[in-house]
């Protein structure tokens, strides 16, 4: 064998170990930062993904009527009381103008039985009952005249029976004018002034309900909110319960968030947890608000182990108040504690 050949050889095998050593130590590396990820994975807390909720206000039409003005567009910014919608207001105007008319009517009945009878109707109740006394007088007068000329057979047994006619008559007529003029001098009875205040009152109540009815027709925003749908445009007509406006709210947002059932008896309403959002290194504090009872997905029939753990519960955070300003359907992770 040449020098130069025992040369090549020697190289050669070093190289081979030089190769196998390089493997050894790459291996090494790998193994240890997987080791180091398993430690960091094992050490993280284990997390759910959520996305950012706020309430939403859902408008609908109280009746079927023909919009006339709407006075804000989709994405909005609208203050609470604020008019956002009006729908024609004629029939809700004619039906209150008629709700507002037997209202005075039953008033004016009200007063009428409160102030009693008037002066002139207790004169003239009074004349009738003087002409009555009179006629009285007269009708007795008449049969004592008849009495006495039966008694010497001057007149029949017919005279005298319808003379004691005349009188009784009379008699009648005066004890209806007397009484006449009692129940005017003596007023309204109490119930029938019970009667009058109990219109009054229904009256009043149709009343109010009209005006509600009427101001239902504007639709205002209860909260301060964001316009969120609004489908509907001047000139359409809607029917009753139409959807006309969805809002939502822009206060109070909270974390809605999916928990596995494996986590229910671990996460409680009431805890503190941890919202790890996008771009920010620093959590922000949630609490728990409330846990659904029932699973958010249809369970299955059989429900061994395998399956309950696939079992998710809809979970509500709040959202502290450095997270108030985060937008409505972000996407974020939650930290189960």
């Amino acid at each position: 064998m040449s020098p130069t050949k025992g040369l090549t050889l020697l190289n050669g095998s070093q190289l081979s170990n030089n190769i196998a050593l390089a493997k050894r130590i790459m291996t090494g590396i790998v193994l240890g930062c997987l080791l180091l990820q398993l430690a960091a994975c094992s050490e993280a807390p284990p997390s759910v993904l959520g996305t950012v909720e706020r309430d939403r206000l859902t408008l609908t039409a109280p009746v079927g009527e023909l919009i006339t003005r709407v006075n804000v567009v989709e994405g909005q910014q609208v203050k609470a009381g604020e008019v956002l919608l009006t729908l024609d207001s004629t029939s809700a105007n004619a039906r209150l103008a008629l709700r507002q008319a037997e209202l005075e009517q039953a008033k004016a009945k009200l007063s009428e039985a409160v102030t009693g009878a008037r002066l002139e109707d207790i004169e003239r109740a009074k004349a009738v009952l003087d002409g009555a006394n009179a006629s009285v007088k007269e009708a007795q007068r008449a049969f004592e005249r008849t009495n006495r000329l039966y008694a010497t057979k001057v007149l029949s047994q017919a005279d005298l029976d319808t003379a004691r006619a005349a009188r009784d008559t009379s008699l009648a007529k005066q004890a209806e004018a007397e009484q006449s003029l009692r129940l005017l001098e003596n007023g309204t009875r109490s119930e029938q002034l019970e009667q009058a205040k109990a219109a009054v009152a229904a009256a009043s109540a149709s009343v109010a309900i009209e005006q509600k009815a009427l101001a239902d027709l504007s639709l205002v925003a209860a909260r301060d909110a964001v316009v969120d749908t609004l489908p509907w445009r001047v000139g359409d007509r809607i029917a009753a319960g139409t959807q006309l406006i969805g809002l939502l709210a822009s206060e109070h947002p909270y974390v809605r968030v999916y928990l596995p059932a494996t986590w229910l008896d671990r996460v409680k309403a009431g805890d503190k947890v941890n919202i790890r959002v996008d771009g920010r290194e620093m959590p922000i504090a949630g609490t728990v608000r409330n846990i659904r009872s029932q699973p958010a997905y249809t369970p299955f029939y059989a429900l061994n182990e395998r399956d309950r753990a696939r079992l998710m519960y809809l979970t509500d955070i709040t959202i502290s108040a450095e997270g108030q300003d985060l937008p409505t359907g972000m996407a974020l992770a939650v930290e189960l504690p």
